[in-house]
């Protein structure tokens, strides 16, 4: 609930929704692992029309060819107010070293482990909502 108000929710515009999800260097892939779902944290950048992650290869080896979810979100823990974009597509592992280079580029700067490695998502289905706080009526 929103501190001093009613908390609505919006839906947002495909547009809108990858805008703000270009906005965060940072998210959760959701997918399947031993037939069983799993979460982990991990880096991304938009690139052109695809996401594309930076994670271990413990993380990413599970991805290749499957149907992931990709969850960023930016809502405030006080107020529940902010924004959740999530985008659903087939995960594909990057092999070729010059497209490698290519994204690396456009993910957040951190320290890189040598067994990290790429995975792009092309977006099928992307959805996004937003939660505002409305003015309380009887104010």
């Amino acid at each position: 609930m929103a501190v001093d108000g009613v908390r609505e929710s919006r839906e947002l515009s495909v547009d809108t929704a990858l805008h703000l999800l270009g906005t965060i260097g940072f998210g959760r892939v959701a997918f399947s692992r031993y037939a069983l779902p799993a979460i982990r944290p991990v880096s991304h950048a938009l690139v052109e029309d695809h996401l594309v992650i930076y994670a271990d290869a413990a993380t990413t080896g599970a991805l290749d060819r499957q149907v992931v979810a990709y969850e960023v979100d930016a809502i405030d823990h006080r107020t529940s107010l902010g924004w959740c974009v999530i985008v659903t597509g087939i995960a594909d592992t990057v092999r070729d070293q010059h497209e490698i280079v290519h994204y690396q580029q456009f993910l957040p700067a951190r320290t890189v482990g040598s067994g990290d490695r790429v995975t792009r998502i092309l977006p099928d289905i992307v959805t996004g909502v937003e939660y505002v706080g409305l003015v309380d009526a009887d104010r």
